[in-house]
């Protein structure tokens, strides 16, 4: 343990153990509805934010000592330096004119959006980080946490389907947005869009696959709610969520320790891949993108009415390449494209848009608001855990487990989801927890030898 954690965290430091694993709970709970909000804000990030009060508190009380992990302490200096770069870099931006939507809400105007992003990232990273720490040192509540974040997965998989014949009948949910299902009957799960969803249900799979390693419940039970999970994931209709696990599967076979293995996992993960592209005509979509993308402006204007045509990615496919060539090193600032994104010199002859629109590109839309340089230093620290589990010689399902992050935004979900950041922390606390066991076990050993 001296070479992985400098100790185990400080009893300085430590939340009374009900009201952790309410925070457990809520964490796992949670994770699924992002768009169950406080005005712009997740519950789940207020809470987080109540978590940071909360420590910040029993740090002081605790007479400023506690211990970290050295990779809990390494990746919260490098987070810290993000901030602070994307802070200064949003400070940089209020020179540009800003092209200001008809209605601005409160916390997404010039700078403040950027604070508020900031204060997102701080919050989803501090939530990870402490996560972190309670895994890496108590498997049991890992399990809890896992197992909560799992079945309640499988629950927003039953409400989608139960959805379907109500939107059939013309009788959908009412809320902000429509949830459960589309009229087309693409599932959504609660209050999640049809593409994020799909890359949701995909963090589900890789958690009921490391549940089954673990063998933490009932083997058949486990698997007969991952082969609905996969009915789930297929009726989505994500092309995110399907390019995601075909990722999975070529990392997975990629990393595969004997050829036979390798081969086989490739194969296996090629005739998924070829089987749902042919479902989805992934081709043509993609196709259809690209031309579109490249004819915005014109087509702008004869679908000026079609929200989904005028924002999102296409306009994102478009407008985001030419504000990264104009400005590749220090960005536009971090949340400023849809202040922005009206601005002659990006949007060129296109439609005027009166609302705030964001490009849903994930981390590539970052790359017009945080700078190249910046943007590339943020991708290494997502594949970070990834990468220092495979120099621990981790089990491939931990493995898996720390890709779920970077893949989710590399195909286009948000920085601020706070799922990604769960999952990770299921990822590292994991992997301490189970390195740990292997040197004590390989000490233990040693003894008895000796």
């Amino acid at each position: 343990m001296a070479e992985l954690a400098q100790a185990a965290p400080s009893p300085y430091v430590r939340i009374p153990f009900g009201w952790q694993k309410l925070f457990l709970f809520l964490t796992a709970l949670l994770a699924s509805t992002i768009d169950l909000k406080f005005a712009s804000i997740q519950y789940l990030e207020l809470i987080y934010f109540a978590l940071i009060f909360v420590l910040l508190l029993l740090f002081v009380e605790g007479g400023y000592r506690g211990r970290w992990y050295r990779i809990v302490f390494w990746m919260a200096i490098a987070y810290v330096f993000v901030c602070v770069a994307a802070f200064f870099l949003a400070l940089a931006s209020l020179r540009f004119n800003f092209y200001l939507p008809l209605y601005v809400a409160p916390l997404k105007g010039p700078f403040i959006i950027s604070l508020a992003r900031i204060a997102e990232l701080v919050a989803s990273v501090s939530a990870m980080l402490y996560l972190t720490q309670i895994f890496g040192n108590d498997v049991n509540k890992a399990r809890f946490t896992m197992l909560v974040y799992f079945w309640t997965g499988v629950a927003s998989g039953i409400f989608s389907i139960l959805c379907i014949p109500l939107n059939m009948a013309g009788q959908a949910i009412p809320g902000p947005v429509p949830i459960g299902a589309y009229e087309a009957n693409r599932l959504r799960g609660f209050y999640n869009e049809g593409g994020p969803y799909g890359l949701y249900v995909m963090s589900l799979l890789v958690i009921g696959y490391a549940i089954d390693q673990q063998g933490w419940i009932p083997r058949r039970q486990v698997r007969l709610a991952m082969a609905f999970l996969a009915i789930i994931f297929i009726m989505s209709y994500s092309k995110a969520g399907f390019l995601g696990m075909t990722t999975v599967f070529v990392l997975n076979g990629l990393f595969a320790r004997g050829m036979t293995q390798r081969l086989i996992i490739l194969g296996g993960g090629l005739a998924v891949a070829i089987g749902i592209t042919q479902v989805i005509d992934l081709p043509k979509v993609l196709r259809e993108y690209q031309e579109t993308a490249a004819q915005y402006e014109r087509l702008s204007h004869l679908h000026a009415e079609d929200a989904n045509f005028v924002y999102g990615r296409i306009a994102g496919a478009y407008i985001v390449p030419r504000m990264i060539a104009q400005h590749p090193l220090t960005g536009i600032g971090w949340g400023n494209y849809g202040l922005l994104r009206n601005a002659p010199e990006y949007r060129g002859a296109a439609v005027f848009t009166e609302e705030a629109d964001d490009p849903g590109l994930g981390i590539f839309g970052l790359a017009a608001e945080l700078g190249l340089p910046l943007l590339s230093f943020l991708l290494i620290l997502l594949f970070l855990p990834f990468f220092y589990l495979r120099r621990l010689k981790t089990p491939i399902w931990l493995s898996n487990l720390a890709l779920v992050q970077p893949i989710v935004h590399l195909y286009g979900a948000q920085l601020n989801l706070t799922y990604p950041w769960v999952v990770t922390a299921f990822a590292l606390g994991l992997g301490l927890f189970h390195s740990s066991s292997v040197r004590l076990s390989q000490r233990n050993a040693q003894l008895q030898v000796s």
